[in-house]
């Protein structure tokens, strides 16, 4: 289990990922559960949301990982490589948030900051590739060593380089994460969590994402995001 102490409102609030069990007196805490697994029973002061994810199975042989992967994804992973796209499975905090912060700008979604990246102390981990000295994806990973579990929290691609390619960009992308997970396996990980999907939607983006992440050859699994009524509440006010 991993445990991120947050300020929200100018409140001490509580995240507990992957827990295997919940406290009934969390409910009176300004505190979050994320992503147990949906067997767990809680108190029902608890807001549950059924939480829609996939999993790839990093026990298996290098080999059985590759073929998991869709022909379309594999051939365009191996096309990157001839580009010259490098990994580097340590990147740092301020590189990642220049890129990042683009790509958000752009998408219209939220930016991050160091700040928010230090919460996560030593169960974050960033990565990235590059191709010609510039960066051209970067992603970040809430990994719990105890479980040998890493989850993918976020992804950005460059949006503007005027020497490289769009196409390329998007190949250098799918090649981060096929390099991800033969990292994360030698570094001895049992599973890499695809950080949700959005499940049953009508949303045409939304569904390019879940697809995009489905080439990868992950196995669906349902959890259970579990919130305290103060919790709740705070989400509800920011929103």
């Amino acid at each position: 289990m991993i445990i991120i102490r947050k300020r929200k409102a100018g409140l001490n609030a509580t995240q507990k990922w992957f827990s295997d069990k919940v406290k009934g007196l969390d409910c009176l805490s300004i505190m979050i559960y994320k992503q147990v697994d949906f067997e767990i029973r809680a108190s029902a002061f608890f807001y549950c949301e059924m939480f829609h994810t996939l999993h790839s199975d990093l026990t298996l042989a290098d080999e059985e990982i590759v073929k998991k992967i869709s022909s379309t994804v594999r051939n365009e992973i191996k096309r990157a490589e001839r580009e010259g796209c490098v990994f580097n499975p340590l990147e740092s905090k301020e590189n990642f948030i220049l890129l990042y912060n683009d790509f958000a700008k752009q998408r219209g979604i939220a930016c991050l900051t160091i700040d928010k990246l230090m919460e996560l102390n030593e169960n974050l981990i960033l990565t990235s590739t590059s191709v010609d000295g510039e960066l051209t994806a970067v992603h970040s990973y809430l990994v719990d060593y105890d479980l040998k579990k890493v989850r993918l929290l976020h992804s950005g691609t460059q949006r503007f380089s005027e020497e490289l390619d769009r196409n390329m960009i998007a190949r250098s992308n799918k090649f981060l994460h096929y390099k991800d997970l033969i990292h994360f396996k030698k570094d001895g990980f049992r599973v890499y969590d695809w950080g949700g999907i959005t499940f049953d939607t009508e949303d045409k983006g939304l569904q390019g994402i879940n697809k995009f992440k489905e080439s990868f050859g992950g196995e669906l699994v349902i959890q259970k995001e579990l919130y305290s009524p103060l919790y709740y509440l705070i989400l509800k006010l920011f929103k």
